[in-house]
């Protein structure tokens, strides 16, 4: 007499409840490990520099301004004393003293010994340092210098009273401001149009948690394996359900399962990581989790052995991961995210010719072992 195929089901689950549980969190769990690291490791690598402003006036305090808003420097605001002290304790790379009198300076033209600067026989990045704060005080230079140029021009024309030293000065800035001084586009010879160009950050919250995703969902499918060994192939012919239903239906409860703790990773990474990533929208994870899911049933289908369907999940979500531009950012069009899980699943799209190659797999799989088990 053939019984019914949903205790199978329910025995899986509550056996491996334990590693199921381990495997569904270790996405959420991994993907905050690897950004925090990887965040705290860059706060240590950035460089730690004293900055000690000496007179108040708007010159001096933009100045200041700049170089504190630069990503590459840690800096601290002391005054000289403490700052030399610490940087013969070697805690500081480097000082820096805006003089007083440096508005004064900027204004008369004058761009000798605008700033001081102090090192030690440690400070490893001073002469980058030094670079990046000087074209920031050039900035002031060269704007004052282009004023007094206009100035000279209007003496020229006779229009002395229409001179303003500020007038032009806030212009320079709002041109600056507005024009691209660089910029650089990417395309593809078979793309027409322009692309959205958008900032990424350095690391991608997204990207790391797509990787332990898939390596996880990997794992989670193992039970194709242990169901469809030799030894338990005769039970599914005492079954009301032949073994390709039962399939079907665990891959039903997985992404379920799975997409729920997917919402429920990017609550809490936005959370976590405030303004960091840009949630995807339902109908993007929901896809994305399907392709994943289907692809694992599927080569687990085509596996024997355990270990070697554990490698070859994880060469592939790294491959997927690497092609998708989860690690390294690329530019695709709309034809590749159609196709590319990963890449669509940034692109907060959805791969459609992929998920029916793979439903169409799918099918062929079920109607193939349906007939063995007939």
């Amino acid at each position: 007499m053939r019984t019914n195929w949903m205790p199978v089901l329910l025995f899986r689950l509550r056996k491996e409840w334990k590693g199921s549980v381990i495997w569904l969190l270790f996405p959420i769990l991994a993907t905050i490990l690897v950004v925090r690291t990887v965040g705290g490791w860059i706060d240590e690598t950035k460089v730690p520099i004293a900055l000690v402003v000496e007179e108040e006036s708007p010159m001096s305090s933009q100045l200041a301004n700049e170089i504190r808003n630069t990503e590459l420097f840690d800096v601290q605001s002391l005054d000289q004393g403490e700052a030399l002290h610490k940087l013969e304790q070697h805690e500081l790379d480097s000082v820096f003293i805006i003089r007083r009198g440096y508005e004064e300076s900027i204004l008369d033209n004058q761009r000798n010994a605008l700033i001081e600067a102090y090192s030690s026989n440690r400070s490893f990045a001073y002469p980058a340092v030094v670079e990046t704060i000087t074209s920031l005080a050039q900035q002031d230079a060269a704007r004052s210098k282009a004023a007094y140029v206009v100035k000279h021009l209007f003496a020229e024309q006779g229009m002395v009273d229409e001179w303003n030293y500020e007038e032009v000065i806030e212009k320079s800035k709002e041109r600056q401001q507005k024009e691209a001084l660089i910029q650089t586009t990417f395309a593809f010879a078979d793309e027409t149009g322009s692309q959205e160009e958008s900032d990424r950050e350095l690391i991608s919250i997204q990207g790391v948690w797509s990787l332990f995703s898939i390596i996880a969902t990997f794992f989670l499918f193992d039970w194709m394996l242990k169901e469809n060994r030799p030894a338990m192939r005769a039970r599914w012919l005492f079954t009301s359900v032949p073994f390709p239903y039962y399939a079907v239906g665990m891959l039903v409860v997985y992404t379920a399962m799975l997409f729920v703790v997917d919402l429920v990773s990017f609550i809490v990474f936005n959370v976590i990581f405030p303004g960091m990533l840009k949630m995807p929208s339902v109908m993007a994870l929901f896809a994305f989790r399907l392709t994943v899911n289907l692809l694992a049933l599927l080569l687990a289908a085509l596996f024997r052995q355990m270990f070697l369907f554990y490698v070859g999940g994880m060469a592939i979500a790294l491959v997927l991961v690497v092609t998708g531009g989860a690690i390294i950012p690329i530019q695709a069009g709309r034809s590749f995210e159609r196709v590319h899980p990963v890449q669509a699943f940034l692109a907060d799209s959805v791969p459609a010719a992929t998920l029916i190659l793979l439903a169409g797999l799918l099918a062929i799989w079920i109607g193939k072992r349906r007939k063995a088990y007939a």
